[in-house]
């Protein structure tokens, strides 16, 4: 997959990293931003899925990363919001010229989301750019408007980390060792943030986050045949692809960033 990236970064004028809104910190990748800002090319922040947090936190994180000197965007791929200022960020960043802008991100981000509101009504695939011996003969070009054009196979940012890292960056929850003890650690992490938004979206009420767990199993009908006791393992598995799925809406804050009210999405 580091292939396919650095094919990707190599083959781009200006690189979009897409974000996940809930975790932008967690979800960022050191190795890309090294990568794309040592070879020189444009770099900018696409922080996704902008229907699930407020606007204020977007606009802290969006401050957040312009302390550090990068450029971003906040959007909504699924509701298609926030297309235009994306757009007119990257002819911005290109000054006018044609370029060929390529989407990178960890997995469940929304890369691909991107890429299609970006296309909009621009579907034909208009040239290819030969890669490296050994990958492919050639990837596609996106024509996106008259001078710019999207890289069709976004780039994939293996998930790296510890255990809950992995699977907040995109690791499916059945390839989780244990996805119990990593649902475990969401729930408190999320409860962290925005106390009661898990018993809103599971509409079930729970004391621990095991507690949660057996819960949602037990509503599903997920029993083991022979003890009758709740599968957790399922509803560990269900509670992750959940997440991925954007269904808990949560966010955290940037550090430094006063925010005196409750978790209220």
């Amino acid at each position: 997959m580091l292939y396919i990236l650095k094919s990707v970064i190599s083959k781009s004028d200006l690189i979009l990293e897409v974000l996940d809104s809930r975790e932008p910190d967690l979800t960022r990748s050191d190795y890309v931003e090294r990568k794309v800002l040592s070879s020189k090319k444009s770099l900018l922040i696409v922080i996704n899925k902008a229907d699930l947090i407020p606007l204020e936190v977007l606009r802290a994180w969006k401050e957040h990363f312009l302390s550090q000197g990068l450029n971003s965007v906040f959007v909504s791929s699924r509701l298609h919001q926030g297309t235009k200022v994306l757009r007119d960020s990257i002819k911005e960043l290109l000054r006018g010229n044609e370029g060929i802008v390529g989407v990178v991100g960890y997995p469940k981000t929304g890369k691909s989301s991107v890429i299609n509101a970006l296309k909009g009504r621009h579907v034909a695939t208009t040239s290819s750019i030969p890669l490296s011996k050994g990958f492919t003969k050639s990837i596609q070009l996106i024509k996106i408007d008259s001078k710019i054009y999207a890289i069709d196979t976004p780039g994939v940012i293996p998930p790296s980390g510890d255990p809950l890292e992995k699977a907040l960056r995109g690791s499916k929850p059945e390839d989780l060792e244990d996805p119990v003890r990593v649902a475990l650690k969401l729930i408190e992490r999320i409860e962290s943030f925005c106390p009661g938004t898990l018993a809103k979206t599971y509409k079930i009420r729970f004391v621990t986050p095991l507690d949660l767990l057996s819960n949602i199993a037990l509503r599903r009908g997920w029993i083991y045949k022979k003890d009758r006791e709740p599968n957790l393992d399922q509803a560990a598995v269900q509670l992750i692809r959940d997440y991925h799925e954007g269904k808990i809406m949560y966010y955290t804050i940037p550090t430094g960033f006063k925010h005196d009210k409750t978790c209220d999405i």
